[in-house]
Formats: structure tokens, sequence, C-alpha cells
């Protein structure tokens, strides 16, 4: 595990590169300790909580690749929860929707609809 503060960071366009955020997070708020990027996703690791402040105040909302990037505290799954994925939704199907039907075989923590992922 990497020291320091995590940020989580959403809606990620895919041209993005793991450097190009790097360099936009240390500009922000100082030295990067660590960039975990995913499809649409990433978690960027910084020294401490007053440099994570500043790169929240900063960047969340920051237009990157004409996508506006979303930049939070990370905050670890529940205990005893598990993430699943579901493929192959449909594009007009909403959050709500898909919480709805999971909601009958129990507790729905945590329910995004993901556009744009396919092949």
């Amino acid at each position: 595990m990497r020291p320091g503060i995590k940020l989580f960071v959403g809606n990620v366009p895919e041209e993005a590169t793991a450097e190009e955020l790097s360099e936009l997070f240390s500009g922000a708020a100082g030295p990067v300790l660590g960039i975990a990027l995913m499809k649409q996703f990433a978690f960027v690791h910084l020294r401490d909580e007053t440099a994570a402040a500043r790169a929240i105040t900063q960047l969340n909302g920051h237009q990157l690749h004409g996508r506006r990037i979303v930049v939070e505290p990370s905050r670890p799954r529940p205990t005893n929860t598990c993430k699943i994925f579901v493929g192959n939704v449909s594009a007009a199907c909403t959050s709500g929707e898909l919480r709805s039907l999971f909601q009958q075989y129990g507790t729905v923590v945590e329910c995004d609809v993901v556009k744009g992922t396919g092949p």
C-alpha cells in the first residue's frame, strides 16, 4: 500500500494517461506518490491532507479531453459488501432502475451506470 492520502478521480477520458494525470495533480497539489489508472477512473496518492484538499479544490470539475473529471477523497467500500459488474446494460437504463432491480435481492450500497464502456 502506498503512503499518503488517496483520492478517487472519476469520469477520466480513455485517452488520458497516468503521466498526464501525474502532471495535472503535481501542478495543483505538489508531488504525486503514485497513480493507479483504470478505464474511466483513477486513484491518485498525494503526500498529505493539505495536498489532497488543494487537488480537490482546484481539479474537481476540471476539463480533461472535453470531460469534467470528479476528484474526491477515496472512500473504502463498507465491510461485508461486494462489488459486481453488470455488462450489456441498455444506454437508456438509469442507476435508479438498476438499483431497484437489485434491491429485491438485498441492500444496494452503491449503484452507478457507466456510459460508453463498450467495444
